[in-house]
Parts: structure tokens; sequence; C-alpha cells
């Protein structure tokens, strides 16, 4: 790993983390030593615990993500860890907290700074690897649910990708909610998604639109969730006159963790057909859900949310699935595995608690 070029910073601390060095798939990412400047003002800077890993980690490591950061940087969305230092400006939160947040980068670091109206106190009985579950796909779908739509009891859904970390989160919440979910995957992942109270659409065999169909008497489902992209428009094609697909992500801009420009475009232009929909009068509607979008527009939002998901969790109605525990150093094969038939449920790493060292001129953000 390179020597960084600038002089230590004051208030610099340094610990391992998965590095990537240049754009591109998870033999980018190096572990080694990494620099991590104080906190601004609106900042805390946290001793992180666990992170988590997701398919929008390999967008960004792959420079295909709208919040793709220049190289060297620590890729992590959502960490979990103890305060370890508080911005001037940031009220609430006190060095020695328990806390969840959302990071967006830098999470794979046993340091990470974070917007402080981002953070949320964790309880005392959850586990940092179960918590951290909660930061981003939790949010995610509790938000899709409950403000990117309004469901009500009684309502039929249809999730693209149940099996995975957004996907189990979706069908969890939806069931505390009163809502029917009809998941898609590979039949390999039957048992999880019925076991979530989820109805299976093996989307290998089975036409997804039309089975939708048939399990509603042929009304079609009241609101579609779809992260994968190239599914859009069989999607659209399940969801009732009047209903509402939200579109929250694009996996299949890869294939097998790489950039997959073929499928991109074809994608792309799916989803493109898909949002002219809204131009119909009495149409299907669309719309994009991006958590960290209306993080920054709602803060207050996000940290409502993510507290409210804490409550249940701390209360035993939802049951964060998770796939893997992995160590720090295995985060290149765990953001791998996301590229393959990963198991169900959450990816995270845990990040073990080290001396804390001073800033030294290493590599940092």
């Amino acid at each position: 790993m390179p020597e960084a070029q600038v002089p230590p910073v004051p208030g610099a601390v340094v610990g391992p983390a998965a590095v990537l060095g240049e754009h591109g798939g998870p033999e980018e990412l190096e572990v080694g030593l990494w620099e991590v400047d104080p906190p601004g003002p609106d900042e805390v800077r946290i001793r992180v615990g666990a992170a988590g890993i997701s398919f929008a980690d390999l967008l960004v490591c792959q420079g295909l993500h709208p919040e793709r950061k220049r190289t060297p940087h620590v890729p992590g969305w959502d960490v979990v860890g103890e305060v370890e230092s508080v911005g001037s400006r940031v009220e609430g939160i006190q060095v020695g907290d328990r806390v969840a947040a959302l990071s967006i980068v830098g999470g794979w670091a046993e340091y990470a700074v974070v917007r402080g109206d981002w953070v949320v106190q964790v309880p005392a009985t959850v586990a940092a690897t179960t918590a951290v579950c909660l930061v981003m796909d939790y949010v995610v779908a509790y938000q899709m649910l409950t403000r990117s739509t309004s469901v009500s009891r009684g309502d039929t859904i249809l999730v693209q990708g149940a099996g995975g970390g957004v996907g189990t989160a979706v069908m969890q919440v939806a069931r505390r909610l009163g809502v029917r979910v009809l998941g898609t995957d590979r039949e390999a992942k039957r048992i999880h998604v019925e076991a979530q109270g989820g109805t299976l659409i093996d989307f290998e065999r089975e036409d997804v639109a039309e089975r939708a169909r048939e399990l509603t008497d042929g009304r079609g489902v009241d609101y579609a969730y779809d992260g994968i992209g190239a599914t859009a428009h069989a999607s659209l094609r399940a969801v009732r006159p009047g209903g509402r697909l939200i579109w929250f992500g694009m996996v299949t801009l890869l294939s097998g963790g790489a950039r997959n420009w073929r499928t991109g475009v074809g994608t792309a232009a799916k989803v493109a057909g898909v949002f002219a929909s809204n131009l119909r009068p009495g149409g299907r509607r669309t719309s994009l859900h991006s958590i960290q979008r209306l993080a920054r527009r709602h803060p207050d939002w996000y940290r409502a949310d993510l507290a409210a998901l804490m409550t249940m969790l701390a209360a035993d109605e939802i049951e964060p699935h998770i796939a893997a525990v992995r160590d720090l150093d295995d985060a290149p094969e765990a953001l791998a595995s996301l590229a393959g038939h990963a198991p169900p449920g959450k990816h995270v790493i845990a990040i073990p608690p080290e001396e804390p060292s001073s800033g030294s001129g290493l590599p940092r953000e």
C-alpha cells in the first residue's frame, strides 16, 4: 500500500481497514493500516464493531454507483460501534455511546467518521453484528413500505430477490404490518422465503408477472419492490392498475462481480421504459427509492426509522437473518460471494477492537 503524500493530521487515528486501491472487483481490495481524520464539527468518529456488506458496495467498488469515490478509499455503507470522538456541533451523542450509523464509505475499518445526524443509539442487549443489519437493509425496507408507499393491512406486494438482505427485511417488516408477500428467488431459497412468511415465485422456472396474477386471482399486486433492474418490466406487469413499482437498485449492472456494459445498457433501457409508464394517465406508477438521498433530505426521518427498527429488534418483533459473519481480512472474499449464489440474508464483517494508534502518515481518507 503506497505511503500517503500528506503529513499526519493531529488527532488522526490508525487502524486496520479494507482499502480499495483502484475501481474494480474484490481483487482490488487490500487489508492494511488506514489513517482516519478526527471528525468535523457535525460528525462523530466511531470505533467499529461490525459493518455490513451489500450489492451497493460492489457497485461502488466498480465505480458504477452514484456514491462512488476517488481511490484509494475504504468501502462500507453501514456500521455499528462505540463513539470515540464527537464533533463540536453534534448534540445528544457522547463518547462511549454504542451507536449505529449510515456511513456510505469508510465502514470496513476499525475507525469510521459518520454524520452526527445519522447516528442512532443501539440497545445494550443487541449484538453489533445483528444491529448492523438494520442500518441500511431494514431502513430501506421500512421506508419503501411506509414512506415511498403506504401499505395497508391486507395488501399484497411483490419483492424481487427476496432471499437477499433487503428482500428478507421487506418480508419481515411486511409480515409485521399484515401485508402478504410474493418473493422471487431460486428454488434453493424456498425454505428461507417461506420461513419469513413469503410465497416463493421461482424466477428461473415461472413467469413472474403471470404467477403473481395467478396468486392474486388475476388482480395483480398492490406494490412491487425491485432492486435487480433487469426485472423491472416484469415487476411492472405484476402490478395492478393504479398500483406502484418502487425501484431501488441495479444489481444487473454486474455479472459475476464485474461490470457488464451490455447487460447494463439493456437494463437501463428497460428501466427507462418502465418509468415512462408515469406518463400514461390512470396507469401503474413507478418511483425510485434512494436511502442516502432521503437521509440527506430528511435526516430526522432516517433517525426515526432506524430507532423504530431498533425498538422492534429489541422486542424480538423482527429477526435479521445473517448469511455470514466474516473477519476484516476476509472482506474481499465476502464481497466476491455476493456476486455468486450467496446464502440468504445479510453479510457482515466483525471488526475486533485493537489498541488505537496516533496518526503516522499512513494512507487516509
